[in-house]
Protein backbone atom coordinates (compact mmCIF):
# COMPACT_ATOMS: atom_id res chain seq x y z
CA UNK A 1 0.00 0.00 0.00
CA UNK A 2 2.93 2.73 -0.49
CA UNK A 3 1.21 3.84 -2.54
CA UNK A 4 -1.47 5.29 -0.27
CA UNK A 5 -1.35 8.60 1.83
CA UNK A 6 -3.64 8.28 4.68
CA UNK A 7 -4.68 11.66 6.52
CA UNK A 8 -6.63 12.14 9.52
CA UNK A 9 -8.97 14.97 10.67
CA UNK A 10 -9.53 15.78 14.49
CA UNK A 11 -11.69 12.95 15.26
CA UNK A 12 -11.16 11.74 18.88
CA UNK A 13 -10.73 8.61 17.53
CA UNK A 14 -7.72 9.03 15.29
CA UNK A 15 -6.10 11.69 17.62
CA UNK A 16 -6.16 9.05 21.05
CA UNK A 17 -2.80 8.25 21.75
CA UNK A 18 -2.99 4.34 21.01
CA UNK A 19 -4.46 5.35 17.47
CA UNK A 20 -1.44 7.88 16.61
CA UNK A 21 1.20 5.01 18.24
CA UNK A 22 -0.31 2.40 15.52
CA UNK A 23 -0.19 4.99 12.84
CA UNK A 24 3.17 6.00 13.16
CA UNK A 25 4.41 2.36 13.47
CA UNK A 26 2.15 1.22 11.00
CA UNK A 27 1.24 3.37 8.20
CA UNK A 28 4.21 4.21 5.59
CA UNK A 29 2.80 7.96 4.53
CA UNK A 30 0.75 9.50 7.08
CA UNK A 31 -0.65 13.11 6.96
CA UNK A 32 -1.56 14.43 10.56
CA UNK A 33 -4.41 17.10 10.69
CA UNK A 34 -1.64 19.52 10.97
CA UNK A 35 -0.81 19.31 7.46
CA UNK A 36 -3.63 19.15 6.30
CA UNK A 37 -6.03 22.09 5.50
CA UNK A 38 -9.12 22.39 8.14
CA UNK A 39 -13.12 22.21 6.74
CA UNK A 40 -11.50 20.90 3.51
CA UNK A 41 -13.87 17.59 2.43
CA UNK A 42 -13.40 18.59 -1.36
CA UNK A 43 -10.10 17.49 -0.97
CA UNK A 44 -10.97 14.27 0.61
CA UNK A 45 -12.53 11.77 -1.62
CA UNK A 46 -13.89 9.57 1.12
CA UNK A 47 -15.68 12.30 2.57
CA UNK A 48 -17.72 13.12 -1.21
CA UNK A 49 -18.25 9.49 -1.17
CA UNK A 50 -20.06 9.04 2.00
CA UNK A 51 -22.24 12.56 0.28
CA UNK A 52 -23.19 9.85 -2.17
CA UNK A 53 -24.20 7.35 0.01
CA UNK A 54 -25.81 9.88 2.30
CA UNK A 55 -28.01 11.17 -0.55
CA UNK A 56 -28.88 8.04 -1.92
CA UNK A 57 -29.86 6.43 1.43
CA UNK A 58 -31.88 10.00 1.74
CA UNK A 59 -34.11 8.41 -1.42
CA UNK A 60 -34.99 5.06 0.29
CA UNK A 61 -37.53 4.43 3.17
CA UNK A 62 -36.90 5.91 6.60
CA UNK A 63 -34.77 3.73 8.09
CA UNK A 64 -36.21 2.42 11.67
CA UNK A 65 -33.71 0.50 13.36
CA UNK A 66 -29.90 -0.46 13.15
CA UNK A 67 -30.54 -3.60 11.00
CA UNK A 68 -32.65 -1.58 8.28
CA UNK A 69 -29.73 1.10 8.58
CA UNK A 70 -27.18 -0.84 7.80
CA UNK A 71 -28.79 -2.91 4.68
CA UNK A 72 -29.48 0.79 3.09
CA UNK A 73 -25.47 2.00 3.18
CA UNK A 74 -24.73 -1.37 2.07
CA UNK A 75 -26.92 -1.09 -0.81
CA UNK A 76 -26.21 2.55 -1.43
CA UNK A 77 -22.50 2.13 -1.34
CA UNK A 78 -23.03 -1.34 -4.24
CA UNK A 79 -24.61 0.96 -6.80
CA UNK A 80 -21.50 3.59 -6.77
CA UNK A 81 -19.90 2.80 -10.03
CA UNK A 82 -16.08 2.71 -10.67
CA UNK A 83 -16.29 5.47 -13.20
CA UNK A 84 -17.73 7.72 -9.76
CA UNK A 85 -14.71 6.28 -7.97
CA UNK A 86 -12.22 7.27 -10.59
CA UNK A 87 -13.90 10.59 -11.16
CA UNK A 88 -13.53 11.52 -7.16
CA UNK A 89 -9.90 10.15 -7.39
CA UNK A 90 -8.88 11.99 -10.64
CA UNK A 91 -10.39 14.78 -9.87
CA UNK A 92 -7.70 15.52 -7.04
CA UNK A 93 -5.10 17.37 -8.60
CA UNK A 94 -7.35 20.07 -9.77
CA UNK A 95 -8.55 20.49 -6.36
CA UNK A 96 -5.16 20.32 -4.47
CA UNK A 97 -4.25 23.46 -6.86
CA UNK A 98 -7.35 25.29 -5.93
CA UNK A 99 -6.70 24.74 -2.63
CA UNK A 100 -3.07 26.20 -2.76
CA UNK A 101 -4.34 28.93 -4.59
CA UNK A 102 -7.13 29.66 -1.81
CA UNK A 103 -4.10 28.96 0.51
CA UNK A 104 -5.74 26.89 2.33
CA UNK A 105 -8.97 27.89 2.39
CA UNK A 106 -12.07 26.82 1.06
CA UNK A 107 -12.69 26.25 -2.48
CA UNK A 108 -16.63 25.66 -3.14
CA UNK A 109 -17.97 22.22 -5.06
Amino acid sequence: MSRYIFQQDGAPAHTAKRAQEWCNTNLVELWHKSQWPGNSPHLNPIENLWSIVKQEIELMDTPTNISMLEKHIKQAWSQISPETLENLVSGMPKRMKLCIKQKGGYIGK
